[in-house]
């Protein structure tokens, strides 16, 4: 039989070693622990203070959402055509400022070695509901592009298509991670491709004074919009007007004009530049005048 000593030293040692294992946790006991609800997507977050624990907590369920989708979109491309992607998996990535994740519930809280640790939790039912949602207002977006109307884009449908269906994408990949699944959009992905890398379109030149520069620069600057072959439905439109005022002064004014396949107008716009005492005026105001005219396509695509 142990003497009354040893026994007395061995439950010494064995109560302040539970004492040095509870001082040795750096979190509560709870924390960061595997949800066994498989119905729910659980985040844990720590920091100084609370809020930004919640906050924290948040970005961890929109990390392993996005762990998910990587993979999911990494199988997708696997089945498609290099040439067929319009986007990758690097742009497929949730933003808390893009997607607003709803009705998250923080169960947990606990103030801990100075620190806030807080669980938060959602239920994937809401979150395919949050999705479905929000792919139903994109896709709806969608009504305008009419292929039936003209099988060729102007480029301000196109980047706007191209965008809208990276959207779709993302909230498809997601429903699909979430084991659910929305309607399928092959119809505008084929009307997108068609019209890859740029939509085509003619261009029609009406100068009064034969000048090859003016014609160069604007090919350069509208090609950055338009693939510009001869047989194209659509019309770039652009009527040149030199006007030398006195020598080294030259001012050159442009209308310009997009046309769809069935000569509709889509977009109409003017721009003129003045070239003063400048041996090279007629050059540099040809080259100043095709940029100023990219500008203005530019805005436009963008509003």
């Amino acid at each position: 039989m142990l003497p009354l000593r040893v026994i007395f030293l061995i439950g010494l040692i064995a109560l302040c070693g539970g004492c040095f294992k509870q001082t040795l946790a750096t979190h509560p006991s709870w924390y960061a622990q595997e949800s066994i609800n498989k119905n729910m997507l659980v985040g844990f977050g720590n920091a100084k203070t609370l809020e930004a624990a919640k906050a924290n907590a948040l970005n961890d369920i929109i990390t392993q959402l996005n762990v998910e989708v990587r993979s999911q979109f990494s199988q997708q491309t696997q089945r498609q055509d290099s040439q067929l992607k319009h986007t990758s998996s690097s742009d497929i990535m949730l933003k808390s400022a893009d997607i607003q994740l709803n009705n998250i519930e923080y169960v947990k809280s606990t103030f801990w070695d100075n620190q806030f640790y807080v669980q938060a939790e959602v239920s994937k039912a809401t979150l395919i509901a949050e999705f479905q949602k929000a792919f139903n207002n994109t896709y709806a977006t969608l009504h305008s592009i009419n292929p039936n109307k003209c099988p060729t884009l102007s480029i301000k449908e196109k980047t706007q298509l191209e965008q809208t269906l990276q959207k779709l994408s993302l909230y498809n990949t997601l429903l699909q991670t979430l084991g659910s699944k929305a309607r399928a959009f092959d119809e505008f992905e084929s009307i997108l491709y068609a019209n890859m890398p740029l939509p085509s379109a003619k261009l029609s030149i009406k100068s009064n004074q034969a000048y090859e520069k003016i014609t160069n620069d604007l090919r350069k600057e509208l090609g950055y919009f338009y693939r510009l072959e001869n047989n194209a439905s659509h019309t770039l439109q652009t009527e040149v007007s030199f006007k030398h005022i006195k020598p080294n002064h030259t001012k050159i004014d442009i209308l310009f004009n997009i046309f769809d396949c069935h000569s509709n107008p889509i977009f109409s716009t003017n721009v003129s530049y003045e070239a003063s005492n400048r041996e090279d005026s007629l050059s540099f105001a040809s080259q100043r005048v095709s940029v100023q005219l990219y500008k203005k396509i530019q805005e436009w695509i963008e509003n």
